[in-house]
């Protein structure tokens, strides 16, 4: 879902987007196993002022009223100081913790809860709202079930005009994608935009039933904030 906002985003002729620009400097700070290690490392900025100025809009870019859209995992904000991130606006995404396990599932088996970062998003949205910088709290099965209202209002809140543009993109792999592509985005490259459609539901497995209990608090509270 994360992957379809992106596309979502980079049909506005105002924006350019980057896929986790922070995924290198990640997995060499955490040492992290995934599928994706080699090429990402091999591709992407691994040390945090390089990873940084890779987010960081290029002067060329600046000219006019341009948005950049950056998206992370809120996990990959590790080992990098807080005070990049401020002045910028964000949005909280996050799924039904089920979802997010049987996404993992394709190719991690045992993820942790560092991984699925329902921990993570919480302290995030209560650092921003004890600073008083709110972000935007999107729940994806909100999304998924109303996509149209739940975009016009997180442009709404982020400022930005509405652009229906935005509810359709060219299916297929996309220059935006970053080089972990191919193992996970075979499902978003098959769509071609939004459309209202029932939320999906997924079993969690017994090996995460454990995993599943310890998720559930933090996702309860963000989807109290959510849109």
């Amino acid at each position: 879902m994360s992957t379809a906002l992106m596309y979502s985003m980079a049909q506005r002729v105002d924006t350019r987007v980057l896929d986790e620009p922070l995924y290198g400097h990640f997995l060499a700070h955490t040492g992290a196993e995934r599928p994706c290690r080699a090429a990402t490392l091999a591709a992407w900025p691994t040390t945090p002022q390089a990873a940084l100025d890779f987010m960081a809009p290029k002067p060329a870019e600046l000219s006019g009223n341009h948005v950049l859209f950056c998206k992370h995992m809120a996990n990959h904000i590790d080992g990098l100081p807080w005070g990049a991130f401020e002045g910028h606006r964000h949005v909280l995404l996050f799924r039904n913790p089920a979802a997010v396990m049987a996404s993992y599932g394709a190719h991690i088996q045992r993820p942790t809860l560092a991984d699925l970062c329902y921990d993570h998003q919480l302290e995030l949205l209560e650092r921003m709202n004890q600073a008083g910088t709110a972000p935007v709290v999107v729940c994806s099965d909100r999304l998924q079930a109303d996509p149209e209202r739940v975009l016009r209002a997180m442009c709404g809140a982020l400022g930005l005009d509405w652009d229906p543009a935005i509810m359709r993109w060219q299916a297929g792999a996309r220059p935006e994608d970053g080089p972990w592509a191919p193992w996970w985005y075979d499902g978003v490259h098959a769509s071609a935009g939004w459309e209202a459609r029932p939320v999906r539901t997924h079993a969690v497995p017994l090996h995460l039933t454990d995993l599943h209990a310890a998720c559930e608090g933090a996702y309860n509270q963000l989807l109290e904030r959510a849109i």
